[in-house]
């Protein structure tokens, strides 16, 4: 079980060099990431955009390109159905959305032809390195699914609970987020809570409850406060939210005011796809490729 993405980095460099295929990688913090992932062992670089922009960005930076395979592309889409057609050729090769629209690229990877799509729903997890949280943080789902409903949460639940065991989580606290810690028919988000917990309380691979409070779901003061006696209360691994404005303002403050390093990653395709924000910091990129890369292996 990793408590923090230098955890996680010492892990991918003992693993088994992945194939990192970039569309649109012209940004400098972009290129600092990929090429110390490709220092330290972890990926093999394919980039797919401007080769010319490429080429003088590698260079003002320093950067050697050998090693490097770089194809050039005319537009955004072009980039991303490349990168998409490139992926789906390698069973272990990771996507990373660089300088690009994510909807651009989302079109190509739900494309059936190209064999991204699986059975299950995509969902972006973020993964937040809080310095006052006592472990990695796993919040869903702030970008990919704006109002998901009870069937989309409990899909949601399914690939969040996949990913976090491929992390050495066996059996991970999922707390369901609201405003509140009663059910009240006014807040929707607690009704649905209470019958998603009710749905799957059975299932042995993660303890499950809510609708909890974010404060609760992460505080044992706070829980024992309010009087809620929970194995989840206080101590969650995952933080499921209602909507996409909660879950996107959550992961957006926990970044810029509380000192926290974000990772982001989209579940469900067939092969891990990197989706960080274009705000994103270096360290934020450089360890969502390092998670992608432990995902698709066997744990350190």
């Amino acid at each position: 079980m990793f408590r923090d993405f230098t955890q996680v980095l010492d892990c991918a460099k003992r693993l088994e060099t992945k194939d990192l295929i970039v569309a649109n990688p012209e940004d400098k913090s972009i290129l600092i990431a990929i090429n110390d992932a490709f220092q330290m062992g972890l990926i093999r670089p394919v980039l797919v955009g401007n080769k010319p922009k490429i080429l003088d960005l590698l260079m003002e930076l320093g950067i050697r390109k050998d090693g490097y395979e770089i194809y050039n592309v005319n537009s955004d889409e072009e980039a991303a159905l490349i990168s998409v057609k490139l992926v789906s050729k390698h069973e272990n090769a990771v996507l990373m959305k660089g300088q690009l629209q994510s909807s651009i690229l989302l079109k190509e990877v739900l494309d059936k032809n190209h064999g991204l799509t699986t059975d299950k729903i995509l969902s972006h997890i973020g993964v937040i390195d809080i310095p006052s949280y006592h472990k990695l943080l796993f919040i869903t789902d702030a970008v990919m699914n704006i109002l998901p409903s009870e069937e989309d949460k409990k899909e949601i639940i399914k690939n969040t609970s996949s990913f976090v065991n491929s992390l050495g989580i066996y059996i991970p606290k999922i707390a369901l987020i609201s405003a509140v810690e009663i059910i009240n028919k006014d807040i929707p988000s607690t009704v649905e809570a209470a019958n998603i917990v009710e749905s799957l309380k059975d299932i042995d691979k993660f303890y499950i409850g809510g609708p909890f409070s974010v404060d609760v779901a992460i505080s044992h003061e706070s829980a024992k406060s309010k009087g809620v006696n929970h194995v989840v209360a206080g101590d969650a691994d995952v933080l499921i939210f209602p909507n996409i404005e909660s879950a996107n303002t959550f992961y957006k403050v926990t970044t810029f005011l509380a000192n926290s390093t974000p990772v982001g990653l989209l579940l469900g395709a067939s092969n891990p796809i990197v989706l960080t924000g274009r705000t994103d910091s270096y360290k934020s990129k450089l360890y969502s490729i390092a998670l992608a890369v432990v995902s698709t292996d066997i744990v350190c």
